[in-house]
């Protein structure tokens, strides 16, 4: 699945996204890897963010499970 499709696939309700029900993650990553991720970012149109989203899900898919993690920010 691409891009911003990807994302709004399986929302929660409003009030899920504003009552307080997501955690934040920080990470640090190389400034090549920061780089690349932003021009790929720029490229597909979306954010940072999203593509994080994106890449969780990812993970969790190939791993076996229910790609659960959701983008507070999309209506």
């Amino acid at each position: 699945m691409e891009g911003k499709e990807a994302m709004a696939k399986e929302q929660g309700t409003k009030e899920d996204r504003t009552s307080g029900a997501f955690r934040g993650i920080m990470i640090r990553v190389n400034q090549r890897g920061w780089k690349d991720l932003k021009m790929l970012a720029v490229e597909r149109g979306v954010t940072l963010s999203a593509l994080a989203i994106e890449a969780f899900n990812d993970l969790l898919k190939k791993y076996g499970k229910k790609a659960t993690v959701e983008n507070p920010l999309l209506n």
